[in-house]
This record gives C-alpha cells, sequence and structure tokens, in this order.
C-alpha cells in the first residue's frame, strides 16, 4: 500500500464510509477506489482535486503522500529550481511511473559521468552479501558498513539492515538502535569503525546519493567527527528474479569545505572477510545470516556500468588489526579460564600463548602466521623440572575457533588438578 492509498483508506473509513460511498462522492467504482488504496491506480489531477474535497485533505498534504516521486528524485529536483515544474507535471500525470523512471535513468547516466577517484576495498564475501541482500527484496533496503579507513577504506562487514528499518517502494531508513549497538560491538571487539552504508534504489535506478543521503552522511560525520564517509548505491538489471546487480561506490571527503560524494572504483580482495570468517566460527550475530553471501556469484555483479563481473586480486593477507584482535580475543578468553594473566611470545612462525594451569603446570599453544592462524601444537608445560608433554587438540583447530582452544585448556586443565600431574 502507497502512502497516499493508506491516506485515503484512513481518512474514509475515519468517517465511516464504504468503497461505494466514496466512489460515488469521487465518481469512480468501488473497483477503482479498492485499488486506489492499495496502491494499483494513480490519480490523476483533476480525481485528486475531487478526493481531497470529499476527505477534506489539503492538497499539501495529498502531494506529500503521492510517494510515486521518491525523496531522492525530489530532492535532485528540487536542487535545481528550473526544474521545479516537473513536480507539478509528475504529480498529475496518469503515467507519472514511466516518466519517473526514464527521469531517473537520465539522472543515472549524468551521475556516472563525474571521474572516480581512489578504490574502495571490499572483500568479495561483503560485495556477494550486499548484492544477495539487495536482490532479495522487491522493495528498497540497505545495511551498514564497517572496517578500516587507513589510507583506503577497506570494507571488512557489510551487513544487513536491523529488524527495525523501515522499507517500502522508495524509502529505506535504517534501524537506528540496531547499528547503534552492531556499532558497539565492532569497535569493542574488531576495532572496526562504521564509515557508511549501503542502499538500494530498486525503482527508480539512480546510481548516486540524492541530497537525502547527503544529508544524512554528512551529519553522521558530524557527530562522529569523521572526515570521511562511504556510501554504496545499488540498482537492479533484467529480470526480478535473477537480476544483474550493479555497485555503485561513493566516497565523501569531509575535510574540505564542499564534501560532495564523488564515484570510485573497487578493488576486491579474494575470498570471505577475516571478520565474517571469525563470526560464523563463533555463530554470532545469528540474525545477519552470515552464509548469505553465498547466495549469488560474483557473475551476477557489476560495479557501475562496467559490462562484466569485477575482477578478483590474485592474492591477499588479512591486516595486522585483524590478526591482533584474534589474538586478543583468545588471549582474554583464556585468562578468564586460568584466572591468571596470559603470556604472549612472537616468534618466527607465528605466536605462542602460555595460560597458568596451577604451579608448576602451564598449557602452551603455537599458533602460525598463515591466516587463520592454525593451531601447530598444543603442550603442557612443568617449569619445575623444565619438561614438556604433548597435548591433545583437534587437528583443524585454528585462532578463529576460541572454544576449541579453551576446551583444550579445560581438558588440559582437568586431567592436571585431577591427579596432580600429566597425564594424558
Amino acid at each position: 500500500m502507497s502512502d497516499l492509498g493508506k491516506l485515503i483508506r484512513e481518512k474514509r473509513q475515519d468517517r465511516k464510509w464504504s468503497l461505494r460511498q466514496l466512489g460515488e462522492k469521487i465518481g469512480v467504482t468501488p473497483a477503482y477506489v479498492a485499488d486506489l488504496e492499495a496502491g494499483r491506480r494513480s490519480p490523476g489531477a483533476e480525481l485528486k482535486e475531487r478526493i481531497a474535497a470529499a476527505l477534506d485533505i489539503s492538497p499539501e498534504n495529498l502531494a506529500a503522500a503521492d510517494t510515486r516521486l521518491s525523496a531522492d528524485l525530489r530532492d535532485w529536483i528540487e536542487e535545481r529550481p528550473p526544474l521545479t515544474a516537473v513536480l507539478r507535471t509528475l504529480h498529475a500525470s496518469p503515467n507519472s511511473d514511466r516518466l519517473i523512471q526514464r527521469l531517473g535513468r537520465f539522472i543515472s547516466r549524468r551521475a556516472q559521468a563525474q571521474p572516480a577517484k581512489g578504490f574502495l576495498i571490499t572483500w568479495e564475501s561483503e560485495l556477494r552479501a550486499i548484492a544477495a541482500e539487495a536482490s532479495a527484496w522487491s522493495i528498497e533496503t540497505g545495511g551498514d558498513l564497517f572496517g578500516r579507513w587507513h589510507d583506503l577504506p577497506t570494507v571488512l562487514l557489510a551487513t544487513k539492515a536491523g529488524p527495525a528499518a523501515q522499507r517500502d517502494n522508495t524509502h529505506f531508513r535504517l534501524d537506528v538502535d540496531y547499528l547503534r549497538q552492531l556499532s558497539e560491538m565492532m569497535a569493542a571487539d574488531w576495532a572496526l569503525r562504521y564509515f557508511g552504508d549501503w542502499h538500494s534504489h530498486h525503482r527508480l535506478g539512480l546510481s548516486a546519493p540524492s541530497g537525502g543521503d547527503r544529508k544524512r552522511i554528512v551529519g553522521l560525520a558530524g557527530r562522529n567527527q569523521f572526515t570521511n564517509m562511504a556510501e554504496i548505491i545499488v540498482t537492479l538489471d533484467g529480470s526480478q528474479s535473477e537480476p544483474l546487480v550493479r555497485i555503485h561506490p561513493w566516497i565523501y571527503d569531509l575535510s574540505g569545505t564542499d564534501g560532495a560524494p564523488l564515484p570510485t572504483r573497487v578493488k576486491v580482495l579474494p575470498g570471505v572477510s577475516p571478520v565474517r570468517q571469525a563470526l560464523v566460527t563463533r555463530r554470532a550475530l545469528a540474525e545477519q545470516e552470515l552464509h548469505g553471501w553465498e547466495k549469488i556469484s560474483l557473475q551476477r555483479i557489476r560495479i557501475g556500468a562496467d559490462t562484466a563481473p569485477p575482477s578478483v586480486e590474485p592474492a591477499s593477507d588479512v591486516d595486522s588489526g585483524t590478526r591482533e584482535r584474534v589474538l586478543a580475543h583468545v588471549a582474554e578468553a583464556l585468562a578468564r579460564e586460568s584466572g591468571a594473566p596470559i603470556e604472549h611470545h612472537t616468534i618466527g612462525f607465528g605466536s605462542i600463548l602460555v595460560a597458568k594451569i596451577a604451579e608448576p603446570h602451564y598449557f602452551a599453544v603455537a599458533l602460525g602466521s598463515a591466516w587463520p592462524m592454525p593451531v601447530l601444537e598444543v603442550h603442557l608445560l612443568n617449569r619445575l623440572n623444565g619438561s614438556t608433554t604433548p597435548a591433545e587438540s583437534p587437528a583443524s583447530l585454528n585462532a578463529l575457533d576460541t572454544p576449541g582452544i579453551v576446551a583444550a585448556f579445560r581438558k588440559a586443565s582437568t586431567n592436571v588438578k585431577g591427579t596432580g600431574h600429566v597425564d594424558l
């Protein structure tokens, strides 16, 4: 149901009129009224006048409720005073849907004419996660971008919207409370920064941020003292069942006075983001359906106006910040179990973490440097006599599986404390 249809229905029901009664007053059939209220028909200028008179709706309120014209397109037009007459034409025309789509394609072409600046780096899984979520909806949707912004912005997690997000044919609004909670978690657990969002323009095909988008992003940046933000606009081409998903990335440089968004290029890193991989291993954020990115292939994705799928970098390494956070998670979990500080030794092949069981017994886990930092060896140390004894651990254990490492510690601890000596 459109906002206009909802307004008509509410005003009719306030008067306790039937569909037939309203139809008689405005000169249409009951079925036509039902179509108006359901958003299946759009009234022309003359019929709008009759509706406004019958239901005592001001022309301003009636125009505001007509969301055939999206906020994105309205902003674009209102920023250009010579085009304001277009607003009246679009609202009055029974063929407005066709006109809006044509105007949207025109604006899209104009936006693409700007030169691209720099790169937005993203893992393949995050690009596919955006595409899978956008193509799963027939109305606008979106989500958040979390990552690190050093020389270039790197997206380590692209999320779905929260449960209270608002969606319809021409508007999308984030679940702000959910975003706040998620931002706090990403910052605390992974030292990731929220630096923008992504959202789809299903109906109009606009590939550039609207005036409303820009105000929102600039406002967020100001409140958080960010000098850079990113935004991804998603459009769909082709069939509804298997559309091509077009990714249009934009960068805001807010260090100067302009702050206008500029289109940017995309560099795609291979495979799964290390943060997504860690969250999957730990069965975190069930509402995000973290395997959802697998539903769509890279072959159905295009960057901007490209005719071919995006190319993927031949290789990539996980950044030091993510590695440090993973090791910190393991150390924090072992410290909770041990009740004592954890020793962290950096060596040629990776790292060794040592946790106290009970004097003189210690638990030592050796982690390789290759991602996802596999567990190479687990030993029990006796610091009284200097002996070491191998301990059991699953063959595929790695640093992402914090519960698995903790389980190995508990087993070793039970053996030591239960017998007073190592008994494997």
